[in-house]
């Protein structure tokens, strides 16, 4: 028995799928099972994962790329799949019996037509998790380290953060391929693994995040936040963490405005309050074993 992950790792997709998946490893590690990463990052990464499929191997995937007939062929050579998606696709789009995870808060909650033919695990409960993030932090009175991530892309957006909070008497830590701006208060990171990342965002007493999977770190470290959702499928989990109050959505036309708002010691001790109530990937290992009993 083995798990073949297949998962999004190119420019334009961020740093999100990728960094889902090596966190699945873990547990898939944890209950004893051998599994592998296989990342799409042109077409012929998916012919060539296609051939390497067995039929005693269980996959899993995590991609935007991948349309209804790839997951159809998947199944017909592997023993089961599992799909890890950001939002609800229509009945048949993937083959019966396949096994749905989002993550998502609150995903419960936009899902509509659920069919039986699917085994679904919707909700926060099932995310994947790195425990590297899940330390306490005592919380300072003045915020001088600010940690800005928008997954490895929208390098238009990174500028414009920059230049908005450049003069804020703070020092800047930014997740770039690039360097934006050479200013002795401004830090540039590039191709972190997740260890690296949960030491610096550990570093940092607030933090300017996109709305993806970052948040859930955010809320695991402790790190007061604001959300700058810079696609629409961010927005409905952008929304909800909003819901709970655990963080606020912000804008380049209001950030300058959230951010100081962020700052008092008082805002930033009730965002640590609430994320204290929060539980992720509780459940995740009991989906994984009835995955692999299928």
């Amino acid at each position: 028995m083995q798990v073949k992950i297949f998962c999004d790792a190119f420019k334009e997709s961020g740093l999100g799928h990728l960094r889902r998946c090596e966190k699945l490893l873990v547990y898939l590690k944890k209950i004893g099972i051998k599994s592998s990463i296989h990342t799409y990052k042109q077409q012929k990464d998916c012919l060539s994962f296609l051939n390497n499929i067995g039929s005693t191997d269980f996959i899993i995937t995590d991609s935007y790329q991948l349309v209804s007939k790839d997951f159809y062929t998947f199944r017909k050579k592997a023993k089961a799949l599992m799909v890890i998606e950001d939002s609800e696709h229509k009945e048949g789009f993937y083959p019966k019996h396949t096994s749905i995870i989002n993550g998502t808060l609150g995903a419960k909650n936009y899902y509509k037509n659920l069919s039986q033919d699917y085994f679904y695990y919707l909700g926060a409960e099932f995310l994947p998790i790195s425990f590297d993030f899940c330390y306490k932090r005592s919380i300072v009175s003045q915020v001088e380290h600010v940690l800005i991530t928008l997954g490895g892309s929208k390098q238009d957006i990174l500028k414009d953060i920059v230049e908005i909070l450049e003069n804020k008497n703070v020092i800047l830590h930014v997740i770039s391929q690039d360097i934006i701006k050479e200013v002795k208060n401004i830090h540039y990171y590039n191709h972190l693994s997740l260890l690296e990342f949960s030491h610096l965002m550990k570093s940092c007493d607030v933090a300017i995040s996109a709305g993806g999977m970052t948040l859930y770190e955010l809320v695991l470290s402790q790190t007061p936040s604001l959300i700058l959702p810079i696609a629409t499928n961010q927005l409905a989990q952008s929304l909800e963490f909003e819901k709970l109050g655990a963080f606020k959505i912000t804008s380049l036309e209001t950030l300058e405005r959230d951010f100081e708002n962020l700052i008092p010691l008082k805002e930033r001790k009730r965002q640590v309050d609430i994320f204290k109530t929060l539980n992720f990937g509780e459940h995740l290992e009991r989906a994984l074993k009835e995955f692999l009993e299928r």
